[in-house]
């Protein structure tokens, strides 16, 4: 039965009809010849089942197995020897309650292949199976695919970090398509930010967010090269739905969205630094407004003279009561760890005559401890491109940064945690087992019970020194 369906899934027609003319055409001296013409063609059948890389075996219409290739063997632990003329459902009554059960009775009621994926608990198998009729019984090829499962489930969970971080992100970003410019996806921030609502953006493209005298210069802009994963940045005005317009720093990279040629866009508004920068430099008595309606510190650096002004915010996150300080002086309080890293970036900012700068570092306070802060400023240049002024605003986030520290502290115990777990709770649990086990055999006398006491001591007090551990982890 099973080998005339196999052998014709592993040989074309043309394969068989030669092979079928060969044995035709030896002579039959009798039924020796035949009986050993059919043990060859019969070894032959079985040379090809064993050569699957496939697990195969067949079962006959009482569900007794009457063949189980080597491949079957090495993924379910179970021998041709001790599955050979058996009911397949007492040998894997574990399988029963699973899809293999319902699968095979209704391939073999409706005697129709059928092609599905399980998993199989007691080995930790995912496995994806083909079963078909044969004869008055079934055929069932199976194969492991739990690393493909592993990986699909792992790309899964990234795609879904990654989904939500573009969804969760407090910056506006957005995915456009390239060629027609139409809005592919918008995140929560963007809808807030313009407020547009998510239909309304998927109905628009990218320039209708342009103001209308800016749309002119749009298309030569944007068919400037983006290399993928390298973000281009680039400063223009964008439009809200109630009309105000803002400028923004857009920063955009090159990617596939659903198979299409698309941009991955993140927008930062800098309507609040640009305006707050011309505020600073049209007179310092629009300096002195600015700094009264904040809480950060702001400075103004006259890179000439080496003099920085700096408001009351340099009081009150920092504790220096004097108002007028030297470039050195600002110098010596940056962290020593910080202040090459500053100083380069600052140097490179200027070369390249970039108008804005960005930083974080440390910065002393008046009693010595130091703070971690961010540090925006707008650098002012003349028309042969040397440095002026610098403005900035300085802003307290080290209570950010802590909080940051603490969850990457604590996700590093997490993981100690975990390897604990896996590693050093299972030895002495295997061991615990493995001594139940021998307790549990029948044949065990009391005295080989008594002598394997002892060791279930130890390994339980082993797994108990682990559990310590990891519970003083979590303290």
């Amino acid at each position: 039965m099973w080998y005339n369906m196999l052998y014709l899934t592993e040989h074309p027609p043309d394969v068989m009809m030669q092979q079928h003319n060969h044995l035709n055409s030896a002579p039959l001296n009798g039924p020796m010849d035949f009986e050993q013409q059919l043990i060859q063609y019969q070894n032959r059948i079985s040379s090809i089942l064993e050569s699957f890389t496939d697990a195969f075996f067949e079962v006959d219409g009482d569900w007794t197995v009457t063949y189980w290739n080597k491949e079957a063997e090495r993924l379910l632990l179970v021998s041709k020897e001790d599955i050979i003329n058996r009911n397949i459902w007492d040998v894997f009554a574990n399988a029963v309650p699973l899809r293999f059960y319902t699968e095979y009775h209704q391939a073999m009621k409706k005697q129709v292949a059928i092609r599905f994926e399980e998993f199989f608990p007691p080995r930790q198998l995912w496995v994806e199976v083909s079963v078909f009729p044969s004869g008055n019984g079934l055929s069932v090829y199976f194969k492991d695919i739990t690393a493909q499962k592993n990986a699909t489930a792992i790309l899964q969970q990234e795609r879904q970090k990654y989904t939500d971080l573009f969804n969760l992100s407090p910056v506006p970003q957005w995915v456009y398509d390239f060629k027609n410019f139409s809005f592919l996806d918008v995140n929560k921030a963007a809808v807030e930010h313009y407020g547009y609502s998510k239909t309304e953006f998927m109905q628009m493209t990218i320039k209708d967010i342009r103001p209308q005298e800016d749309v002119a210069g749009f298309e030569e802009m944007h068919c400037k090269d983006v290399i993928p994963g390298f973000f281009k940045k680039t400063s223009v005005r964008h439009q809200k739905k109630n009309g105000q317009i803002m400028s923004v720093c857009v920063e955009s990279n090159a990617v596939c969205f659903e198979s299409q040629d698309a941009r991955l866009v993140m927008v930062i508004d800098l309507t609040a630094e640009v305006e707050a920068a011309t505020a600073m430099q049209e007179s310092a008595k629009r300096f002195d407004i600015v700094s009264k309606a904040t809480s950060d510190a702001i400075w103004d650096w006259n890179i000439k003279f080496g003099e920085m002004v700096w408001n009351r915010g340099l009081e009150g996150i920092f504790g220096h009561k004097e108002h007028s300080y030297t470039e050195k002086w600002w110098q010596d309080h940056v962290h020593p760890d910080d202040l090459i890293n500053v100083q380069r970036k600052l140097n490179l900012l200027i070369r390249h005559r970039t108008t804005r700068m960005r930083l974080e570092y440390r910065f002393q306070c008046a009693d010595g401890s130091y703070r971690f802060v961010l540090d925006r400023a707008f650098i002012i240049f003349n028309d042969e491109g040397e440095p002026l002024r610098i403005i900035g605003s300085i802003q307290d986030i080290t209570e950010r940064v802590n909080h940051i520290n603490a969850i990457e502290a604590q996700n590093a115990r997490l993981r100690e945690i975990s390897w604990i777990q896996s590693h050093k709770v299972r030895s002495p649990l295997t061991k615990i087992l493995s001594l139940v086990s021998l307790i549990s055999i029948e044949e065990s006398s009391l005295v080989a019970i008594q002598e394997l006491i002892p060791l279930l001591k130890t390994s339980a007090e082993e797994l108990d020194q682990v559990l310590r551990q990891i519970i003083k982890k979590t303290e």
